[in-house]
């Protein structure tokens, strides 16, 4: 005598996607076969235990008591056996992460000190997602996110990074054509250089808020440019198209080897930052602490180096 003296497990399988989707066509479709195939199956199921399951009506089919006691059953084992073999598979994966970052975080900052980690972890997939949407990890987006505020988002744990600074950068040809550049109100009379489309990803600050912030209140005598690319910007800064803000985590580096340079040592400082975060439910997983723990030690480094 069989242990389990079960429906052939093709005949239940159907019976879930009816049952779940309350449809022979619409289960049928999703599991590739004909209507009349699917019909058959349950047909010979209801056979086999001696009820109904399913009420037929004009155009629509409603479970019947037994159908419904059946369905939960057989949900609760379909669930049982998906985590277990989700289990098994993932016990023969490597190890992965998913961490997203805006474009120029992720560019100008993470890639080049990402090798460092992978040589810490050279058995884990890691996954990085560039984008200027943002990412919320505590509902599953990426398992860790840099995101730019105050450091307090609804189900999450947040480490801070770094502070925002920005300030002015042009490219040193840029500053030795125009050395009437002197003083803020004179950017006024200057090519500005616009990012557009950041939004929340680079918070509020913008070529307007620094103005108003070292008192200038006028407006661009000369047309500006206008990118929705923070990369794109800086590239043309760097080849003397005009004037950027810097941002300086991206920044700083670049005007320590001489790419940029600050015609204005102006910064405006927001009190706001980026923070590294992860949902609640994440943080105890190995990688996900190994991954916040080494970009920590990377901002100590580049802050040791500042």
């Amino acid at each position: 005598m069989k242990k389990f003296p079960l429906p052939p497990l093709p005949q239940l399988h159907t019976f879930e996607a009816v049952a779940r989707r309350l449809s022979f066509t619409a289960a049928a479709d999703e599991l590739c076969l004909t209507q009349s195939a699917v019909s058959r199956q349950v047909k010979v199921l209801e056979d086999n235990l001696g009820h109904a399951l399913f009420l037929r009506r004009h155009r629509a089919i409603d479970l019947t008591p037994e159908g419904r006691q059946l369905f939960a059953a057989v949900t609760r084992g379909f669930e049982e056996i998906s985590r277990c073999v989700d289990g098994l598979r993932a016990a023969q994966a490597p190890p992965q992460i998913t961490v997203a970052a805006s474009v120029a975080f992720s560019y100008y900052w993470l890639m080049p000190r990402l090798e460092r980690f992978s040589a810490r972890h050279p058995a884990a997939d890691l996954r990085v997602l560039a984008t200027d949407q943002q990412v919320d990890p505590s509902k599953g987006d990426a398992d860790i996110a840099v995101l730019y505020g105050d450091g307090h988002w609804p189900g999450t744990k947040a480490r801070r990074l770094f502070g925002e600074r920005v300030y002015p950068v042009c490219s040193p040809t840029y500053l030795q054509l125009h050395p009437e550049l002197r003083q803020p109100a004179d950017f006024l009379e200057q090519t500005l250089l616009h990012l557009e489309g950041g939004g929340n990803i680079w918070g509020g600050v913008d070529w307007q808020v620094w103005l108003a912030q070292q008192g200038v209140t006028g407006q661009p005598q000369r047309p500006g440019i206008r990118l929705n690319s923070y990369p794109m910007v800086l590239q043309a800064a760097e080849a003397g198209r005009g004037i950027a803000l810097g941002w300086s985590y991206i920044t700083d580096p670049m005007l320590a080897d001489g790419r940029l340079t600050c015609p204005a040592d102006r910064p405006l400082e927001t009190g706001e930052g980026y923070y590294a975060c992860t949902s609640e439910d994440k943080i105890s997983n190995p990688l996900i602490r190994d991954f916040l723990k080494w970009i920590l030690e990377e901002v100590e480094a580049a802050d040791n180096l500042a």
